[in-house]
């Protein structure tokens, strides 16, 4: 039998390390919300818009708020007595979640340095790519709770992260196979390449990080 009671014990001895770490996958699910809306913006507005520039001061005061949550967990996983164990894989997850928030945040920063030109033929495309990503994020999210809360459902959620992965790859193809169909410039088309390869990259992550909630959810489990 599973001890699928144990985690949620450990965890219980530090209840303001659940709270930190509850806040701090907030921040992820907010960031890409975030990043959805940004995109909106600069369809819309353009990218030196005051509806731009506000989005993306958002997302980067959501990063900003993730690295202190971060540092807050890492000193008070240390100072807890949780098992040395426990604590490393808690760590190792909260450090893999915020590159999740990180790329979102770059690849703002870089919308507004670079202002791609993005074709209308591909717009439609893009936001499926991004409701894909979406999917991945907020399924991590919900595994990476259920290994503080219910180890039952891990392998739930990381199966379907897994699909949704699988669903932005095949939408990064084809998003990039409609760009390239296009009218735009060549040296365009490869500058806007870039930023769907990193959309997609953040569904990569997520799949990367529910795999190795399942390798921590297996070591709770012996």
């Amino acid at each position: 039998m599973f001890g699928f009671s144990r985690i949620t014990t450990l965890l219980s001895q530090s209840r303001s390390t659940e709270t930190k770490v509850y806040l701090f996958f907030d921040q992820v699910t907010l960031s890409h919300h975030k990043s959805v809306q940004m995109w909106k913006s600069y369809f819309v507005y353009g990218p030196r818009s005051p509806e731009f520039e506000h989005t993306l001061n958002e997302l980067q005061s959501i990063e900003h708020q993730a690295d202190l949550l971060k540092r807050e967990i890492e000193q008070i996983l240390y100072l807890k007595t949780l098992i040395p164990d426990l604590r490393s894989d808690v760590a190792s997850l909260i450090n893999l979640a915020d590159r999740l928030i990180n790329k979102q945040d770059i690849i703002g920063l870089h919308l507004k340095i670079e202002q791609p030109i993005i074709p209308p033929e591909i717009e439609e495309d893009l936001f499926r790519l991004l409701k894909a990503v979406g999917e991945t994020i907020d399924h991590t999210v919900l595994c990476a709770r259920s290994f503080f809360t219910d180890l039952q459902r891990v392998q739930e959620y990381h199966t379907k992260v897994i699909a949704f992965e699988s669903e932005a790859d095949r939408l990064c193809t084809k998003t990039k196979i409609n760009l390239f169909d296009t009218n735009l410039d060549l040296i365009n088309k490869v500058q806007l390449r870039y930023f769907i390869d990193r959309i997609d990259e953040v569904a990569n992550l997520s799949e990367d990080i529910c795999d190795r909630i399942a390798i921590f959810t297996l070591k709770r489990a012996q």
